[in-house]
Formats: structure tokens, sequence, C-alpha cells
């Protein structure tokens, strides 16, 4: 983790998201705020439908047709930011890795040519020669090995961490300020995971990115994250420094997403599968959103909407039982590892 990170240069302002539909506001992700800093990484974590890939699309200026910006703002280096894929206002300081670089890669063009394609449109007056001797240095820059070769090949040449790191080679080839990361690693196995994380740790701490990273994996966060933030049916429920959020969680959500990993179940002797689903759009409570799946449920949950409250400096929590004796007694339970 990044031990000092610097000034703040991604805000996220009360972002809603909502469907683009005439006459019907239909919100997916609403009110989020949130800042990275300079050489930071911040994991966003949440089950699917949470909101959290939208979320960073936002971020990144590639809302998909059919959804638009209700309202809020991301700034990236002071600057305000476009966030869908048609703004003229994208800014250039932000990129962007998805999951599967096999969909994200043309299979037709070589690999050395798709990153110099990258430094060309967000440089223009560069030149072709130019941006091919850049492209081999980028190529190298994420650890692939003999760049000036690999540079002349097709991405069906190169394995699943191979084509993850071209990936981030096009994406940084610009120098963005801020890299959003949409779960880089799902698709690769456990060593590959590992090795692109840790170009992805270096990059941060050579080029002082901004990094985003979100993830369902709360092992893979509390190993790389210095900040998390915790995402249900499109809202933020907790954040906080990645310690704090995972030693004493606060949210019942949090420590029900904790009982779902094999660490714990290997402790409590059996895994754990969180009962329901995560509300879909249109299908927002008007108290809790999480009170349906909740042990701490009462009937205020279904009558308040909470809110998003300072626990502790730097800590976060949407919880009207936070601080109360019935969760205190709940936590103490988990811990023990009582049902």
């Amino acid at each position: 983790m990044a031990s000092e990170p610097g000034k703040t240069v991604l805000t996220v302002d009360n972002v809603t998201v909502e469907l683009d539909r005439p006459h019907e506001s239909t919100p997916l992700v609403t009110d989020v705020s949130f800042a990275v800093r300079r050489g930071e990484m911040v994991g966003m974590v949440g089950e699917s439908g949470s909101g959290k890939s939208l979320t960073a699309s936002a971020v990144a200026g590639l809302l998909p047709r059919g959804v638009r910006l209700a309202r809020g703002a991301v700034e990236i280096d002071g600057r305000a930011a476009g966030t869908d894929a048609t703004a003229r206002t994208r800014h250039d300081g932000v990129a962007m890795v998805f999951q599967n670089p096999m969909t994200s890669l043309n299979p037709s063009m070589r690999v050395g040519d798709q990153v110099a394609e990258a430094i060309r449109l967000r440089r223009p007056g560069t030149s072709r020669r130019d941006a091919r001797r850049e492209a081999v240095e980028v190529l190298e820059r994420v650890e692939i090995t003999r760049p000036a070769e690999r540079a002349r090949q097709y991405p069906f040449e190169f394995s699943g961490g191979m084509r993850q790191r071209v990936m981030i080679a096009i994406s940084i080839a610009h120098r963005p300020s801020v890299l959003v990361a949409d779960e880089p690693t799902t698709a690769l196995d456990v060593t590959v995971q590992r090795g692109v994380m840790d170009l992805l740790d270096r990059l941060r701490a050579d080029m002082g990115l901004a990094v985003l990273l979100v993830s369902h994996d709360l092992a893979l966060v509390g190993e790389r994250c210095d900040r998390l933030l915790v995402m249900y049916a499109g809202e933020l429920v907790e954040q906080g420094e990645t310690e704090n959020v995972l030693r004493r969680p606060l949210h019942p959500y949090v420590r029900a997403l904790q009982r779902c990993t094999p660490e714990h179940a290997i402790a409590a002797g059996g895994l754990y599968s969180l009962p329901g689903r995560v509300p879909q759009a249109g299908e927002v409570r008007t108290g809790c959103r999480f009170a349906a799946r909740c042990e701490l449920r009462t009937a205020e949950c279904d009558e308040t909407h909470p809110t998003l409250d300072a626990y502790a400096p730097g800590h976060l929590v949407r919880c009207v039982h936070v601080g109360r004796p019935e969760q205190d007694h709940h936590h103490e339970r988990r811990a023990e590892g009582g049902v």
C-alpha cells in the first residue's frame, strides 16, 4: 500500500446515475461521493448489481447508452470531466482497464499498433514513428519481455495475463492521473493475478497514479488498497481505511460479506450464503435498502432511509444501528463464531 498518498486528483461529488428514459426517473446509483489521492489505491466492493461498475464507468466517462448522469460531478486534477461516452469534455487524465482484455483488444491489429494508436489519439501531434517507439517503451514499462518483438505480434499470441498487461499499457500510454481498474484480475489464475496487481502497485508508485480498483474480492482489496468503499443497491454503505473497515466493519452488509469468504468458512466449519439478492432498478425500498436481508432489521429500518454519517474520522457508515447495543452484541457473536 502507498504509505504517503499525495494530493487529491479524483473527486466524485454526489454522483447520481439514472436510466435515460423520457418522463421516467429510475436511479441506478445514488449520491455517491468519494475522493482518491495521488499514489493511492482505493477499493470499491459489493455484490453484482451493487452499482460499483456503473460508478467506475461514470468516473471514466464511459457510461453506456441509455444511462445518464442525473446530477453530481466528477473532477480530475481539479477540472470537471465528462461522464458518458459522447461527452466532449471527457478528461484525458483518466483511463480504464476492463475485466476481459480479449474483448477490448482488436484481434486484427498488432499489439504495438494498438498502443501507438492510443498515444496518437490522446496526443494528435505525435508522428507514427514516435508513437511506435513510445509504444515499445510502454510495453517494457508494463514488464512485457522482448517488447520490440512482442509489439509486432497479435493479441491471440499473448497469454491472458500478458493481454491484460497490454491493456494496462494502452491505458497508461497517455500518462493519465487516474486509473480505473474494473475487476482487472477476475479472469486470471491466482499466480497471474498477483503479477498484475504487483504491476499496478509499481505503476501507481512510479507514476503517482490514483487507482480506483473495482472488485468483488475482499481478500484482494484488503491486501492491496489503502481505503475501501462498500456499495449496496446503488449507494455507499461504508467507507474508510481498509484496516478499519475489515477489522471492525460497522455495516451489517460488510459483516455479511466477510462471512461469505472462504477464510471464514474454514474457521466456521461451513460456507455462509447471504440470503436474498440485491434489489434491482425500480425495486429500491423507502427505508434502508439492505433491511430485507439484515439480521438487525427493525421497524425503523423499514421507515427511515439512513444517511452516510461519520462514526470516526474518515470512517463513514449508513446504518441506524451503528453504536447501539444490539449492533455491538451481534458483532461480538460473529467474532466468536456465533450464528
